[in-house]
């Protein structure tokens, strides 16, 4: 599967909030082999890896354990490229939810992208879904905070959001983000989610003109059009990727998505050296693997939450993935 990347506009936001602080971008940007030039190219992008990686560096450079959500508080018209003059000019909240999540993919790969209306709960949901990539909470922090600071900004601060969550554990005080968020945020959650009323959808925005939505949406819809489709191989891992690992799709529903026949999908993952099984098995290992390093959830919570109902199953099929068990990963031993 191909290196995912991301348009390099997004690392210069971050490089510029970095700067604010009083440090240079200029070194870490050498240490991961790019310069100024390489992030301010328009139509340049960049493997996912260098931005997150510059992201926990600039963090730990700044000595601020909450940059990424300071760095989401500064986003603005100009922050994320055509994406935020997509959102800001929408005719409505609504509108600018579902427009921004339909085409971040084209700017962005290898995250899950969703806005879901629940009844009077309207839901934004943000992660990224390839377990190689490395530690990535200062960019959880960072997208759950740029969309709701985008969201005050076109309702013109009338947006009260009623939770917040994160999946890795907190990391300092958890006033700054009940104060930054104004609800209740949770931690160690299966998602990144911003949740807020539903009545607030059909605001309308006064930020930036209508005229400019549509014009930002066939440029994004021609870029996203310009793109090589995926493999099989990388539409299946993308389907079984964007649902929760205790309730993986169906072989029949990613088939009928796919507009094949179930025999010609097993056929042609075995073709590429797959199987639907193994595809799903890793997608819940993974997911396992990243919640027992990066969270404080125990053995038994993390297999309920992959689809396990006993501890002792989850324990073997780990441990037969990996070669090691889920507390020696647990306890840091691995």
């Amino acid at each position: 599967m191909a290196e995912p990347v991301i348009a390099a506009q997004f690392l210069r936001h971050v490089a510029n909030c970095l700067e604010l602080t009083g440090r240079s971008a200029a070194g870490l940007l050498a240490e991961l082999g790019l310069d100024r030039d390489a992030i301010e190219g328009a139509d340049t992008e960049i493997p996912l890896w260098q931005f997150l990686t510059f992201f926990e560096r600039a963090a730990s450079l700044a000595r601020n354990p909450s940059f990424g959500l300071h760095a989401g508080r500064l986003v603005g018209s100009d922050s994320i490229g055509p994406l935020s003059f997509l959102f800001l000019s929408a005719p409505d909240l609504a509108t600018a939810f579902g427009s921004f999540t339909r085409y971040l993919d084209t700017m962005q790969q290898a995250s899950r992208n969703r806005f879901v209306i629940e009844g009077d709960h309207a839901m934004f949901e943000y992660r990224v879904i390839d377990p190689a990539l490395p530690q990535r909470r200062q960019d959880a922090e960072y997208s759950i905070s740029a969309m709701f600071s985008l969201a005050r900004q076109y309702t013109g601060g009338a947006l009260d959001l009623r939770e917040v969550r994160f999946e890795h554990e907190r990391v300092g005080a958890y006033a700054v983000y009940r104060d930054y968020f104004g609800c209740d945020v949770f931690f160690e959650q299966d998602t990144n989610l911003l949740v807020f009323g539903a009545h607030h959808l059909a605001h309308r925005g006064r930020v930036l003109s209508p005229v400019l939505h549509p014009i930002m949406e066939d440029h994004l819809r021609r870029r996203a059009d310009s793109g090589a489709e995926g493999t099989v191989i990388d539409r299946v891992r993308a389907m079984i990727a964007h649902a929760p690992p205790a309730h993986p799709p169906h072989v029949d529903e990613v088939a009928a998505r796919l507009g094949i026949s179930v025999p010609t999908l097993h056929r042609r993952l075995r073709a590429s050296g797959h199987s639907w099984r193994a595809l799903r098995d890793d997608h819940r290992m993974a997911a396992a693997l990243r919640m027992l390093r990066e969270t404080g959830r125990s053995v038994a919570d993390v297999a309920l939450a992959v689809g396990y109902a006993e501890n002792a199953s989850f324990s073997r099929a780990f441990a037969r993935h990996f070669g090691h068990t889920p507390s020696a990963t647990r306890d840091g031993r691995t």
